[in-house]
């Protein structure tokens, strides 16, 4: 099956902070450790400004795209913002922080939406409490740091955590994915995936060690995007068609530690009408089929308003829609998840 949908994939890492906030490694370092981790796009969002797009500034460092967003962040509530917007004052409420990246050309996520914390770990919880908002792009379905830490319920548990910093991915946590089926019941929530990298250091030298090393975290969670054509070399121009896959939902979100492979699609086919990515709408369900290809044999759950109603083995999908609603695909390889995919919405 060829793709019909002439898309252009992008392997990009979300939610990466610096030492310009609470991060360990200089901008500078972690592009270089994204060039190396395999990333076509590196999106630092640290917390609470963009310093980074003056040191060292945004664009083109060989292949590697190098964007500045923020990670708005109160007590609660977190925010990433993508784009050229400098953050407001974190002291606003959810919905003014919203309004206020939209009204930049920005896109926004709520960051972490589910993390509850982890009192073992000492870790605070950062949940979305604000649940009245509108206007928000999507959720972060899947963030590598606060989903690790929910395995953490003692201290031999915590001490075996600190030795293996990528355990806890088996999948993406069913309470949020729970959260993201139940909204796009009512309007498209877009999901993406963050590395929430820090290269957090414990001990002391010599005898320090990082958790969680750039390099390695961003070779973890990330999201892959789709453009209609490829990406510019003006990388204010890239950026713009970035926003645009996201703001349209043609993004996967990818465990890469299980394999970086592109190639992945998922569509709806109609005999009598044009082909529709994820993330778009759809009116009506007959005649239509859902159409996906994955670049290596995998198992595919096909999940419609958070119920799985079928599973396929392979590298192609074929699923004639019966009825209404969100559906989207996930896949697993060796019983883990690889990726999710944004819904298709059929009103």
């Amino acid at each position: 099956m060829l793709d019909p949908l002439g898309l252009y994939e992008y392997r990009v890492a979300l939610h990466v902070h610096s030492s310009y906030s609470d991060g360990t490694g200089s901008p500078e370092f972690i592009i270089e450790e994204a060039k190396r981790a395999g990333l076509d796009v590196l999106w630092l969002t640290d917390h609470d400004h963009r310093r980074a797009a003056a040191e060292p500034g945004c664009g083109y460092f060989d292949h590697l795209l190098f964007l500045v967003g923020a990670e708005i962040t109160p007590s609660t509530n977190h925010y990433l913002a993508l784009g050229e917007v400098d953050p407001p004052p974190a002291t606003l409420g959810l919905q003014a922080v919203i309004e206020w990246v939209n009204a930049r050309g920005g896109v926004g996520f709520i960051a972490h939406p589910e993390d509850r914390g982890n009192q073992t770990a000492r870790l605070p919880s950062y949940r979305w409490t604000d649940r009245q908002v509108q206007g928000f792009t999507g959720f972060e379905i899947w963030n590598h740091v606060s989903d690790w830490s929910r395995q953490i319920h003692n201290l031999a548990q915590g001490v075996w955590a600190a030795l293996h910093p990528f355990s806890g991915l088996d999948e993406a946590p069913a309470d949020t994915l729970a959260l993201w089926d139940d909204w796009g019941c009512r309007h498209a929530v877009v999901g993406v995936g963050g590395t929430d990298a820090h290269a957090i250091h414990v001990g002391r030298w010599p005898l320090r060690v990082s958790i969680f090393p750039y390099r390695k975290s961003l070779a973890a969670i990330r999201t892959h995007l789709y453009t209609t054509e490829p990406l510019s070399e003006d990388w204010r121009q890239a950026q713009s068609q970035l926003l645009s896959a996201l703001q349209s939902g043609r993004a996967a979100i990818v465990n890469a530690l299980l394999g970086q492979e592109t190639g992945f699609r998922f569509w709806a086919a109609h005999p009598e009408g044009m082909p529709v990515a994820m993330g778009g709408t759809i009116t009506g369900f007959s005649g239509w089929v859902l159409r996906g290809l994955a670049p290596v044999p995998a198992t595919w759950r096909v999940v419609h308003d958070g119920r799985v109603r079928a599973t396929v083995e392979g590298t192609v999908l074929n699923y004639p829609l019966p009825a209404g609603g969100v559906w989207r695909v996930e896949l697993f390889r060796g019983g883990q998840a690889w990726l999710y995919s944004n819904p298709l919405y059929v009103r």
